[in-house]
């Protein structure tokens, strides 16, 4: 181990590093916590320090570890400190804690992922022994040891772990590169969300070397713990073969959100100078005026056109039976072409609550 500074002397244990890195829990005497103290074992490539304390450097989360400090040694950077997660170990959910808790942990999960793509990483290295629970009931992400930036993120010496690695990183490209994309996290993070779900159970076939998948795969239609079927089906593509045809994260964290907001979204109309309320209370509405009409219903994640008479428009675009309405915008009843004074604005607000982990 480095050499530490004083505030970081009082050494409480050594932890796992992994093949490249030295790790110690020790007490820093400033903030008066434990933290985390990492350094590469004798004879590892700087750089590999470098890309983990670059990408967390970069990330501001709470679904991921932080930065604390760096240690240098000669003006020379040999180590960092980051936050220590002091809590529990990510574990398989109980066919008893149902679908809600299901929800929240995969939302948090791939809270995280997105995190760190919209700052243009890629972790590399997604699954359940890098993740953990803090004291306060927030899932955190770490070890960024295999972390890259998005563009141009590739490495000739493949490391990986078994289950959970995209089959596509198995094939060098041209100059003997594995290429890694955003995708590989997708599909890291739907084994882990299989894992999740099912016990702990994995398909065999996903430890395979590459591993052996369907294109379409089912796997998510019979969970222990089963999940909304538009989230089944958005899992399921998070395994597909071709990388081209998994979501990206923040598709599956919108997802998932909303289906953690089941029943709670609540949209205001105005209208003849009344408020009126569509929620989990008070399901449907229809507006009317001379002639012209449209029925509105909740359905538990969106508010859905269920009747159209007439002529209806909102945002200036013409509604449908099964059109969604969004956001803060105006419902005209009336002909667009015809006399302006015959036509009725209606405003509907839909409120947005924040998912609360």
């Amino acid at each position: 181990m480095i050499t530490l500074p004083t505030r970081y002397s009082k050494m409480v244990m050594t932890l796992s590093g992994g093949g490249m890195g030295e790790t110690a829990l020790c007490f820093d005497s400033n903030l008066q916590r434990q933290v985390v103290v990492k350094s590469l074992k004798p004879g590892i490539e700087k750089y590999r320090l470098m890309d983990e304390l670059s990408a967390l450097a970069d990330i501001r989360s709470k679904y991921v570890v932080q930065v604390l400090d760096v240690i240098h040694d000669d003006l020379e950077i040999v180590g960092f400190v980051e936050e220590y997660i002091e809590g529990t170990d990510l574990k398989p959910i109980e066919a008893s804690s149902g679908t809600g808790v299901a929800l929240r942990s995969l939302y948090s999960i791939i809270s995280g992922i997105s995190d760190v793509h919209q700052h243009g990483r890629v972790h590399r290295d997604i699954k359940p022994d890098n993740m953990k629970v803090d004291s306060s009931g927030v899932l955190k992400i770490f070890d960024f040891g295999l972390a890259k930036l998005s563009d141009g993120a590739k490495t000739k010496q493949l490391f990986f772990t078994p289950f959970y690695a995209a089959p596509e990183v198995f094939i060098p490209d041209s100059s003997g590169n594995h290429i890694f994309t955003a995708a590989v996290d997708i599909f890291a993070f739907g084994v882990t969300a299989l894992w999740l779900l099912n016990a702990g159970k994995l398909p065999p076939e996903l430890g395979h070397v590459p591993p052996s998948i369907p294109k379409k795969s089912l796997a998510f239609n019979s969970t222990v713990v089963s999940v909304p079927v538009e989230i089944a089906y958005l899992l399921n593509s998070t395994l597909s073969y071709d990388p081209l045809e998994r979501p990206n994260a923040e598709t599956l964290r919108a997802a998932l959100g909303k289906n953690l907001l089941f029943d709670k979204h609540r949209m205001l109309i105005t209208y003849s100078g009344s408020d009126h309320f569509v929620d989990a209370a008070n399901r449907t509405v229809t507006l009317t005026a001379q002639g012209d009409g449209v029925t509105i219903s909740y359905d538990g994640l969106d508010f859905v056109v269920t009747q159209v008479l007439g002529h209806v428009r909102h945002n200036n675009r013409q509604v449908v039976v099964g059109y969604r309405l969004q956001g803060a915008a105006v419902i005209v009843l009336g002909d667009p072409s015809g006399d302006r004074r015959l036509r009725t604005s209606i405003t509907a607000d839909i409120s947005h609550p924040e998912v609360m982990n």
